[in-house]
Order: structure tokens, then C-alpha cells, then sequence
């Protein structure tokens, strides 16, 4: 028995309905939770992001202070600490009033927010440099070099942050737990004292990746802020045609392109580094499994990634050889994995010609010991130097004292080697100067230079030397 339908039944027409009043009832639900338009109070809102734009007085000396603790914090690699300096600092004020200004044509805002914008960051960054050049502690913390390479990830925060924030601020009674989250989130704190850092160490790279983190956290809240204002229709103070808001739209969405661009490059490149680990992590457990040793060559393995000139390195020193056909035969298997097509794999074996790393480590240590034994060398030298000067002077100064009970008319007496030259051969001689009083006559001189040899030969014990007056 055949049924037919007819689709033009008063049946029919009862489904549409309800069909239509369940949609209905879902959008005025979803209107319900999501809507949030009757809950601003733009008097107040204005109030309240003007009120936060200035800095000076206390808000200048509370921001000191959360960037002093923002910089302790990094350099001790402490995230608490970060957290905590973050909650304090005031840098959302001027940037809101950015957002606000351009959004509703307040010139006179504008201005103002550029201005404590600017001294704002001199603040912070100097402060920063000055913390981090006078403590003695300036280690690369994670913490720090975290904020040296910002990606399109740090795009999302800043701007899904700048949107909790200013609709949190829209509402009648602040939330104020919402308000330190986007604080926490967005990391406006530690890319300023990253610069400041960058500055103090001379690393100009950590300095301007730092300070394009802070850009791109800034602008994006800037953008959120302003997008959100338009969207709840916030009067314009000053009066400008569709021309010129148009201009400001293609501004903004061209800068906040712009800034993203790189942002969009660096992504991709932590991308291919983290395909580059995974998949290499990926070939040593499955192509090695079958090794002896394998659970010591996946521990040592090494995955140096740099774009083009990646690498895999495996230093298999002290055990046993992988053979040349089975090095051939993951060098195949490499070729599987999309990501280690170009990658080098470097297997360094403890064995016939491969072992470079052990001569090198010898050659480097018989160096070193060469070095020290020299420097051994060098002060024995010394040390038999300062001896012989010693015992020299001992034996001067026991043959000038009997001279000179011996010979009383004796007046100076002097002892050196000299050395000389027929510029054939070199000689060095003994010379002993003497001088006698002046009363004396040249017989009687005469006669004591006589005795005088005799006993200095007695003393020499026969060594040959010069006698001079």
C-alpha cells in the first residue's frame, strides 16, 4: 500500500511554526547570555579610562616599583613573582586611552595617552637597564628569552586579552578579576624589562624582540578597544566625516597587518622546529629499536635544528660500531619523514677513524698539560733564581764585612759580573772595584791590591777575576 505525503497539509504548517519558535527562543537565549550592551554606562566608562591614563606621581612610582619587582622575578626565573609584579603595574591605562581616542575622536585624549604612553615605556626600560647593570646576577633566564621571539600566538593573547578587558571595563561595576587576568595574559610588564635587560648585557637582538612583544600586546589591545567602542556605538567627541573614518579603519587594519607579518614568519618557524624535533624523536624510536644500545643512543641523541642546516647527531663513543650499510639504510628510512628530507644525520663511533671528538679531547688536554707544564717550568726558574740571589747575597755580604776588618783603609768594595765582546766571542768576567782612602799614597795602594788579590783568591777559591780601583 502506497503513503503519500502532501506537503501543503496544515501539519506542515504547526512543524514550521514550532521549528520558528524554537529558533527564536534560541536566539533570545543566546542574546540573553551573550549580550552586553545594557549593561554599559558610558559616562563611566570614559571616566574611568581617562582617570587611568596619566602617569605621574604615585602611578609613576608604582610602576617603578612592578617593573623593579618584574626584573628580580625574571632574573631569578621566578613565574610567581612576574605574576605578581604584572597585577601592580599600571601600563594598561595610557594604552586604553589610545584605543578610546581613535575610536571616538578625542583629540585632546589622544594626545595625553601618547604622551604618558611614551614616558611610560622610558620609565620602564630604563629602569629595567639600570636594575640589570648594577646587579651583579644577569644570568638568560627562560623567563627573559621568552619574550625575545614573539609569534602569531602572542598576536591572539594580546587581542582576545584587549577584548576582555575593555568589555570587562564597560560593565557598570568593573571586574576587577577580569581586568589583572587580561594584565596576567597579556604580559605587558616583562617584554619592557626584557628590553631593559637586552640594553644592559649590549644584546641588541634581545632588546628589539622584546620591545616588538610589547608592540604587538600594545597595538592589539589598542585595536580590540577601539573595535569594541565602535561596536557599542560610543559617541564621537570631535566631529570627523565618513572620509577620514574611513582613512582610520584602513590605518588600523594596514598596522595591525603589518605588525603580524612577522609574527606570522616566526610561528612558522617554531613550527618546523617543533615538526623537526617530533618527527626526529619519531626515527630514532622506531629506526633504532632493533639496536643492542639502543636505549643509551636515544638518550645521547642530539636535535640541532636551524633553518636549512638542521641536524641529528648521535655520538655512539664507547660502544659498539654501527656499521656503514646500517648508517646507509636510516639515511633511506630519514627520507620518510617530511621534515628530516634535508636533515643531517651525523653518527660519531669511538672506533678506527670516526673517533674525532676523543683525539680532540686528548690533543686539547696535552695541551693544556704542555701550558701548565711550562708555567711549572717558569716558576721553578724563579724560584732558583730568588735561591742563588739569596745565597749571593749571603757570601757578599760575609766577604765585604772581613774586608773590611781586615783592611780598615778599605772605603768601597763591590762585586759584579760584567760582560764583553770582540764580537767574535762573548766573555763574561768577575770584577771586584775597590777604593782605598785618599790619604794613602799609590806605594801603599799598591801594596794593598797585592794583598788584597791574595786573600779575594783564597776567598774565590782561585776563580779568576778583575781587580779594579
Amino acid at each position: 500500500m502506497e503513503t503519500k505525503f502532501d506537503f501543503n497539509d496544515s501539519s506542515n504548517d504547526d512543524l514550521k511554526k514550532n521549528a520558528s519558535g524554537l529558533f527564536r527562543s534560541i536566539n533570545i537565549l543566546l542574546k540573553r547570555v551573550f549580550s552586553f550592551q545594557s549593561e554599559v554606562d558610558k559616562n563611566m566608562v570614559v571616566n574611568s579610562i581617562k582617570s587611568d591614563i596619566s602617569m605621574r606621581g604615585t602611578t609613576a612610582w608604582i610602576l617603578v616599583c612592578s617593573i623593579l619587582i618584574a626584573s628580580v622575578g625574571l632574573n631569578a626565573d621566578s613565574t610567581p613573582v612576574v605574576i605578581g609584579a604584572m597585577l601592580i603595574s599600571p601600563l594598561m591605562g595610557p594604552i586604553l586611552g589610545l584605543g578610546y581616542s581613535i575610536s571616538t575622536n578625542d583629540l585632546q585624549t589622544f594626545k595625553s595617552s601618547v604622551t604618558n604612553f611614551l614616558v611610560m615605556v622610558v620609565i620602564s626600560v630604563i629602569t629595567a637597564f639600570i636594575f640589570f647593570s648594577v646587579f651583579p646576577l644577569r644570568e638568560e633566564s627562560s623567563e627573559l628569552l621568552a619574550r625575545t621571539k614573539p609569534d602569531i600566538r602572542d598576536v591572539l593573547i594580546a587581542f582576545f586579552g584587549g577584548l576582555a578587558l575593555i568589555i570587562a571595563k564597560t560593565k557598570k561595576e568593573n571586574l576587577s578579576s577580569a581586568i589583572f587576568g587580561v594584565a596576567i595574559a597579556t604580559a605587558l610588564m616583562p617584554p619592557l624589562c626584557t628590553a631593559g635587560f637586552g640594553l644592559a648585557i649590549q644584546n641588541i637582538d634581545y632588546a628589539l624582540g622584546a620591545m616588538y612583544l610589547f608592540s604587538i600586546n600594545s597595538i592589539y589591545i589598542i585595536i580590540a578597544t577601539y573595535s569594541v567602542l565602535k561596536f557599542l556605538r560610543f559617541p564621537l567627541v570631535n566631529y570627523t566625516n565618513a572620509t577620514n573614518r574611513k582613512k582610520i579603519n584602513r590605518f588600523i587594519s594596514f598596522t595591525s597587518l603589518l605588525i603580524m607579518i612577522p609574527a606570522i614568519i616566526t610561528f612558522f618557524s617554531v613550527m618546523n622546529e617543533s615538526k623537526f624535533n617530533s618527527q626526529g624523536k619519531d626515527f630514532i624510536s622506531k629506526e633504532l629499536k632493533g639496536l643492542s644500545n639502543y636505549n643509551y643512543l636515544k638518550s645521547v641523541a642530539l636535535y640541532n635544528y636551524n633553518q636549512g642546516d638542521s641536524e641529528i647527531v648521535i655520538n655512539n663513543y664507547g660502544q659498539k660500531t654501527i656499521s656503514d650499510d646500517f648508517i646507509d639504510v636510516l639515511n633511506n628510512k630519514k627520507m620518510d619523514y617530511s621534515a628530516l628530507k634535508d636533515v643531517k644525520l651525523i653518527i660519531n663511533q669511538g672506533s678506527n677513524n670516526s673517533n674525532t671528538f676523543i683525539k680532540e679531547l686528548r690533543l686539547r688536554d696535552s695541551i693544556e698539560l704542555a701550558n701548565k707544564s711550562n708555567e711549572v717550568n717558569k716558576l721553578n726558574l724563579e724560584i732558583e733564581a730568588l735561591k742563588n740571589l739569596s745565597k749571593e747575597k749571603l757570601i757578599f755580604e760575609k766577604i765585604s764585612n772581613e774586608a773590611n776588618l781586615i783592611y780598615p783603609d778599605l772605603k768601597e768594595f763591590e762585586i759584579y759580573e760584567k760582560l764583553g765582546t770582540n764580537f767574535n766571542s762573548t766573555s763574561k768576567d768577575l770584577v771586584v772595584r775597590v777604593k782605598w782612602d785618599t790619604l794613602l799614597n799609590t806605594l801603599e795602594k799598591n801594596k794593598l791590591n797585592i794583598s788584597l788579590k791574595r786573600w779575594l783568591e783564597f776567598q774565590f777559591d782561585n776563580r779568576s777575576f778583575i781587580l779594579e780601583n
